[in-house]
């Protein structure tokens, strides 16, 4: 039994997939706070809905390692401590974004929260498995149809993000949002097939990954350094979005990741 379950659950992923959620989770929330200070700004709903992307492509990798989301009576006081740190952190945004003149510390301490209790209980978790003997090879194979057409429209969607957080506020920005969350929330509807974004992040090697960490660390950089306000912003939108489209027209070429060994 514990052979099987040591080769169904490979803890040092999960201990690196809960560090990296916790980065980009504490990136999003000030970024989200910066942009939500801001009058009449489109940065916060595009993050807002790339987030959620990352949610759905986070959680096929998570459970690609095994992970399982019933949790047993001995783990109820992690997930009572985990929920109440969200809420703490989540109180904490709240209070940033509606409080004028608040000092600069404040704007990142929801992010500084999750980064703390979230990224110190996933290393931890990975100090608990460093003694773990390595896991079975995982074959590369080529992305199937279902999962190269899934990429691309992450890519698309993204690219589309870049553009629309440095668009000029007005109701065509506004009704343009509208339409991809309509799109994103359609897309979510199909996770459990082939297409679905839990099926492709499951699928995803390293390059796909780093591929979805730059086209984030973009919109995240656009938003907080506030570049559709600047002189040619615009244009470095259309730059930044034409990029990463491009970028993950070449990822749906790179293999994934077969069944396991």
């Amino acid at each position: 039994m514990t052979g099987r379950r040591q080769r169904a659950v490979d803890r040092r992923a999960l201990a690196w997939l809960q560090i990296v959620g916790a980065v980009v989770t504490a990136a999003f929330l000030v970024a989200g706070v910066i942009a939500l200070r801001r009058p009449a700004d489109g940065g916060a709903q595009a993050l807002l809905f790339a987030f959620l992307v990352y949610g759905q492509i986070f959680s096929g990798s998570a459970q690609r390692s095994g992970l399982q989301w019933r949790f047993t009576r001995g783990q109820w006081p992690l997930v009572v401590s985990g929920a109440a740190a969200m809420v703490l952190a989540l109180v904490a945004f709240g209070f940033a974004v509606f409080v004028p003149d608040v000092p600069w510390w404040v704007t990142v301490l929801p992010g500084a929260l999750v980064l703390l209790v979230f990224g110190g209980y996933g290393a931890v978790r990975l100090a608990r498995a460093s003694s773990d003997p390595p896991g079975p090879d995982v074959p590369r194979v080529p992305l199937p149809r279902g999962a190269r057409v899934g990429t691309l429209g992450v890519g698309i969607v993204l690219g589309a993000l870049l553009m629309l957080s440095v668009a000029p506020a007005g109701v065509l920005a506004s009704v343009l949002l509208l339409l991809l969350a309509l799109c994103v929330l359609a897309w979510f509807c199909a996770g459990a097939t082939d297409l679905g974004l839990p099926a492709i992040g499951a699928l995803w090697r390293w390059p796909h990954e780093v591929g979805l960490a730059i086209g984030f660390t973009l919109l995240v950089g656009l938003t907080v350094f506030d570049v559709g306000r600047a002189e040619g912003g615009a244009t470095a939108g259309v730059i930044a979005g034409c990029g990463v489209v491009l970028l993950f027209v070449g990822l749906t070429f790179v293999p994934g990741r077969g069944a396991r060994g």
